[in-house]
């Protein structure tokens, strides 16, 4: 019995590298796994990693590169970049598809709140979500919220004793990104998810105070929550490197965090996953040479 391809779009990304991380230490020997990425160097640098992961260049902005890409391809993951035209990225892709006649289903990553179309970030994924559904092919939705490993960005507060976080008095459950791929990586190997969104959350509701806490608990020294305003954090932002659309859409996702519209812990993750969810005190305490 041939084994079934999976291909990856997105692959050399934080989220793609853990799928392929939890895909290959479990089930390489059941599938063949392909990754897509935009470049030579990152297709080297997946293969250093995973010598048994077969590479494809491709780019999503140019739909002719998709077609040797999706060749023979049973299963799509297609995790878009961060990108302003995220909605044509997704068209392209789902065309490539659709034309390969091969794809039996696609996991399509999403946010947390999509179907809203509240916000920037929602309205990008949701018209992704939108055009999938109607192109005749199995879904799955993959809607996440804010990673613990963002954080990471905000180490040098932290190191100086604030957690600057424009969330207000909200409160939000934040996911790890390694159970992100795990839960990816069960979706795309077993059956039964056709047609169906997931709602991912952290196993755990907390608020910046909350945060801070678990940093102070973790890190030795006191670390104390601060809101700043959204004039600063876009001004922080900016200065850092964001581009602007980014950098409002953020603004934007704070917002809804902070007037506690995604204070929700969802069971999807816990029962996709199989096991408990990484919590922030596990994170910082395994990644606590950024903090301290």
């Amino acid at each position: 019995m041939s084994r079934e391809t999976l291909l990856i779009i997105g692959a050399a990304g934080n989220n793609g590298v853990a799928t392929i991380a939890a895909l290959t230490e479990q089930h390489a020997q059941h599938f063949n796994i392909r990754a897509g990425v935009r470049s030579q160097q990152r297709a080297s640098e997946l293969k250093a990693k995973f010598p048994q992961l077969e590479t494809v260049i491709l780019d999503l902005d140019q739909p002719e590169s998709l077609t040797t890409a999706m060749q023979a391809v049973d299963k799509l993951f297609l995790i878009l970049g961060n990108v302003e035209n995220r909605e044509q990225q997704a068209k392209h892709a789902i065309d490539a598809a659709v034309a390969a006649k091969s794809v039996k289903q696609v996991l399509f990553y999403s946010v947390f709140g999509a179907q809203y179309e509240s916000i920037l970030f929602a309205k990008q994924f949701r018209a992704g979500e939108k055009y999938l559904e109607q192109s005749g092919l199995a879904w799955t939705h993959l809607r996440t919220i804010f990673f613990q490993q963002n954080f990471a960005g905000w180490a040098e507060g932290i190191k100086d004793g604030a957690l600057y976080l424009s969330i207000g008095e909200g409160a939000f459950a934040p996911l790890n990104i390694g159970d992100i791929g795990e839960i990816a990586a069960n979706i795309l190997i077993t059956d039964g998810h056709q047609n169906t969104a997931y709602d991912i959350t952290g196993p755990e509701l907390l608020s910046g105070q909350q945060m801070a806490a678990a940093f102070s608990q973790q890190t030795g020294k006191a670390v104390d929550y601060v809101s700043p305003d959204e004039r600063s954090t876009l001004a922080s932002l900016l200065a850092a490197g964001w581009p602007k659309w980014q950098a409002q859409g953020m603004l934007e996702l704070f917002a809804v965090f902070a007037s506690n519209q995604a204070a929700v812990v969802s069971s999807d993750g816990q029962q996709l996953l199989g096991r408990q969810l990484t919590s922030i005190h596990d994170y910082i305490e395994h990644n606590i040479s950024f903090f301290k």
